[in-house]
């Protein structure tokens, strides 16, 4: 496949498209956008809880920022590092997604215990990718997720640097800054630019992660990226800057929300053991659907030879 066509298949949102309805009602319950361009640019134009989420998520940026500057940081361990400004978003999330639902529970990185509370609960990662923010490395976000006991309801992952607020609510399709967003159609690997993650308790002789894997695709992509922020590359999944994403060991707050957005955007997501996704599973493949298949059989066949 030329590096035109398969351009071409990742801009699968350029096509003119010109808005349809059922009926009266239907146009009266469904909003465009504005964005005329994207085929289904429409969002439900009652659904405030997203709304609301996509604030709380945008005010925890402004607070990560204005902290940079004056962040202290100290180790969790010898390779992961917490700021006073995890601290702050953490507090202000807390009580703002406590306002918009009260009787959810709450699942943040900074305060988890090892339990999960009972659903409904939020579950947060105030500030994805700290070890990059604490070096003035600009890949970071935050993340929020709703999980109802059985899905992940709603999902918001916003990179404040860039500007950029990804979101999605089930059945309601995945978005960033409004726009609608898909996921690549990309159908052969060596085609694709796949991203993954290093684990904190790596040592060394003892990186902490299959390289077997690693080997296997770098073998047969166009290229491997590494950004700190598994939040990110979910979300950059669900709007085809990236074609598949793989880590092993990940927590629910680094999933959750870009698991949505993902799944919503047309692309697979399965746990990294191949099974279905949920906030208990310890890693994570996501990837466009015609894919999906050819990064579990690279994963799970390596794993199991």
């Amino acid at each position: 496949m030329s590096p035109a066509s398969v351009r071409s298949e990742k801009l699968v949102c350029s096509e003119k498209f010109e808005l349809k309805y059922q009926n009266e009602e239907e146009k009266t319950r469904l909003k465009p956008t504005g964005d005329e361009d994207v085929p289904g640019v429409f969002r439900k134009a009652d659904d405030q809880m997203i709304d609301e989420i996509i604030q709380a998520a945008q005010e925890a940026g402004s607070i990560l920022l204005d902290a940079q500057s004056s962040a202290e940081v100290s180790r969790k361990s010898m390779h992961e590092l917490v700021t006073t400004a995890d601290l702050l978003s953490e507090q202000y999330l807390r009580t703002r997604l406590l306002e918009i639902e009260p009787k959810a529970g709450f699942l943040g990185e900074e305060s988890w215990e090892g339990e999960f509370p009972a659903p409904p609960f939020w579950i947060v990662d105030p500030l994805d990718g700290t070890n990059n923010y604490a070096h003035g490395y600009p890949v970071w976000a935050v993340s929020i997720a709703y999980w109802n006991g059985s899905d992940v309801e709603y999902g918001c992952v916003h990179d404040p640097g860039r500007n950029e607020t990804f979101s999605a609510s089930i059945g309601s399709g995945a978005w960033m800054n409004g726009h609608r967003i898909v996921s690549t159609g990309v159908e052969e690997i060596s085609d694709c630019i796949f991203a993954t993650g290093f684990p904190y308790h790596r040592k060394i002789n003892d990186p902490g992660m299959d390289l077997d894997v690693l080997r296997y695709f770098l073998e047969r992509v166009q290229g491997i990226r590494r950004g700190g922020s598994a939040a990110l590359d979910l979300a950059y999944v669900a709007c085809g800057r990236l074609d598949g994403f793989w880590e092993e060991h990940l927590k629910p707050w680094d999933m959750a929300a870009g698991f949505l957005l993902a799944v919503e955007s047309g692309g697979k997501v399965s746990s990294y053991k191949g099974e279905e996704w949920s906030p208990a599973s310890g890693g994570v493949i996501a990837s466009g659907a015609p894919i999906h298949r050819t990064m579990l059989q690279g994963i799970i066949h390596r794993k199991n030879r």
